[in-house]
């Protein structure tokens, strides 16, 4: 019998098989200049340790909301120099940095999101939210994700980027 272990993949896994899956593209984590992170909301949700982020991503005239929910968050009762603090509806969190390493599961609502990585998120159990039926181009066919692999589009991209400038994630 064969057996899949549901483990959903880090940051750093997801980012990394996005670039083993375009090895040639001049385009997602090369095209992210152009982006504007306009708002990032943090969401605590303490019972489950995790963290919800969204974001509103502007790009050449649009706006995308990429999403990111961190798995294992370390919350934290008081306030330390080490810790972040955020505030949500007048209450204040404290948690540890995130890693690239964190487990997350994630979506954006671009088309290179929906069309290249939805459904093989959902495969890898990183995917937030419903996955959609597995894509196959009519013209080219193979040609939306040919490796099949879990991955980011360059707004999920921008954000993690944004995360770290800010020190969110170290």
């Amino acid at each position: 019998m064969n057996f899949k272990i549901f483990i959903e993949s880090s940051l750093d896994d997801l980012f990394r098989s996005t670039v083993s899956a375009y090895p040639k593209t001049q385009r997602r984590q090369y095209a992210t200049d152009t982006i504007n992170i306009a708002n990032i909301v943090l969401r605590p949700f303490l019972g489950m340790r995790t963290l919800f982020v969204k974001a509103l991503a502007q790009n050449e005239g649009r706006e995308y909301s990429p999403i990111i929910v961190f798995k294992n968050v370390q919350y934290h009762q008081n306030q330390d120099p080490n810790l972040i603090k955020i505030t949500e509806n007048g209450n204040e969190y404290f948690f540890e940095s995130l890693s690239m390493e964190t487990d997350v599961i994630l979506r954006c609502n671009c088309q290179d999101f929906y069309w290249r990585f939805n459904y093989y998120d959902h495969v890898d159990n990183s995917l937030y939210g419903r996955k959609r039926a597995e894509y196959e181009a009519l013209i080219r066919p193979g040609t939306a994700n040919p490796q099949e692999m879990p991955g980011m589009c360059k707004h999920l991209i921008k954000l993690t980027d944004a995360m770290r400038d800010n020190n969110i994630i170290l």
